[in-house]
């Protein structure tokens, strides 16, 4: 389990890239928070759904997946005194649309994938929000082949009782078509700034 989580997190990242032009104490500061709460979120993640698959079977899982996933999220959002996000172009749930900002970091990756080019192993940016300033840290995330079984290929990756189940839970779904290592999307850590003071 340890090994696949290590993989996963390092098997497609080598540089950084820093959207904003933060300092670099900053930028230091909001990888270190947002690093370590992504870690934290993926691992508890892979290890429910990995456990929920060999226990119950991908068509339970949706509906766990569905219910445990935001759970863990809060808990962990809360952990870290943060606000985490998995979003995605091609999301399942409509919570996960992206908004503007999300939608350039994910712009930024895609362009990476599209031209088979290894991604950066993250994105940071400084947003204001209102009158609330914010960075945001962005981890992408890249499909393993335990992710087919509900966002691969319908008919050939996932059976068809799970793809009736998913369109059933999530009639407007985009999150299927995968292969694997294709870019899913990306975790964005938001961090107060009174947090990095």
């Amino acid at each position: 389990m340890r090994r696949v989580l290590l993989l996963f997190l390092s098997g497609v990242f080598a540089v950084s890239m820093t959207g904003g032009g933060l300092d670099p104490e900053t930028e230091e500061k909001v990888v270190e928070i947002g690093h370590k709460a992504t870690v934290s979120l993926l691992k508890h993640l892979l290890k429910e759904v990995t456990l929920s698959l060999k226990e119950k079977g991908p068509v339970e899982t949706i509906s766990y997946c569905s219910e445990k996933a935001y759970p863990i999220t809060d808990s962990i959002s809360k952990e870290f005194g943060v606000r985490i996000k998995r979003t995605s172009f091609k999301y399942r749930n409509p919570k996960n649309r992206p908004d503007r900002y999300e939608e350039e970091a994910l712009r930024y990756f895609e362009g990476f994938f599209k031209e088979g080019k290894k991604p950066p192993k993250h994105y940071v940016q400084k947003v204001e929000l209102g009158d609330k300033l914010v960075y945001r840290y962005y981890f992408p995330l890249k499909v393993m082949k335990l992710c087919l079984t509900c966002h691969g290929v319908p008919g050939k990756d996932i059976e068809e009782e799970v793809y009736k189940v998913i369109k059933e839970k999530y009639p407007e779904d985009k999150a299927t078509g995968y292969k694997e290592g294709d870019f899913r999307g990306v975790v964005r850590v938001e961090i107060p700034a009174e947090k990095l003071r």
